[in-house]
């Protein structure tokens, strides 16, 4: 069972994600608790620290998962296509609330920008090990392509702003990191990436 502060990020999350941070006051998120605004700041001072919070949550359950994954996958290969897998079923935030962040909240802007450099760092380490494993091209500037795994947040940020997109955010994604993943891998990687294309392609059949 969630503890009242884990009920409080998770609702905070889901409010954030829909309609930006901005526009959810602490009254709009007390009141979708259904609990009162004086305990709601017992358990946090301010809005921000809410957010921070939330934004640490997932940051280290992403991170969990890594492990976890790392831990259990015979290659890099079936690595990155467990987040895939993982990512699909991620709700993606409207572009507000990276706006609201960048606008209004420096301080958590700053860190997410670490956070990004960081991530940077361990795609290339995963990188350089599926060169080491055979399953990644050795000709591959693991700089580059670290970055680009990265910035491909903005694609979805800008996305975001099509009235109507012909296509899902999930359904974006997939398609932008399969591609990606293929392109980098050689033979032997592309023969499990195939596989599992094959496997999707029959599971929706």
């Amino acid at each position: 069972m969630m503890t009242l502060k884990e009920r409080i990020i998770k609702e905070a999350g889901t409010l954030f994600y829909q309609y930006g941070i901005k526009s959810v006051s602490m009254d709009d998120l007390a009141s979708s608790l259904g609990i009162s605004k004086r305990t709601l700041y017992e358990n946090f001072k301010d809005k921000e620290e809410v957010l921070l919070t939330y934004l640490t949550a997932i940051r280290d359950e992403r991170n969990s998962e890594v492990v976890e994954e790392m831990g259990r996958s015979a290659n890099i290969i079936e690595v990155f296509l467990f987040f895939i897998e993982y990512h699909k079923k991620k709700e993606l935030p409207a572009a507000k609330f990276y706006e609201d962040i960048y606008k209004y909240y420096p301080r958590i802007y700053k860190l997410i920008q670490e956070d990004v450099e960081d991530k940077k760092v361990y795609i290339r380490n995963y990188l350089q090990q599926g060169i080491e494993q055979g399953y990644i091209r050795r000709n591959l500037n693991v700089d580059v392509a670290a970055f680009l795994v990265e910035e491909s947040t903005y694609t979805y940020i800008r996305a975001s702003y099509l009235e109507k997109p012909p296509f899902s955010f999930q359904e974006l994604f997939f398609t932008m990191m399969v591609n990606f993943i293929r392109g980098i891998s050689t033979n032997k990687g592309i023969e499990i990436i195939d596989n599992y294309l094959t496997n999707q392609t029959n599971e929706n059949n």
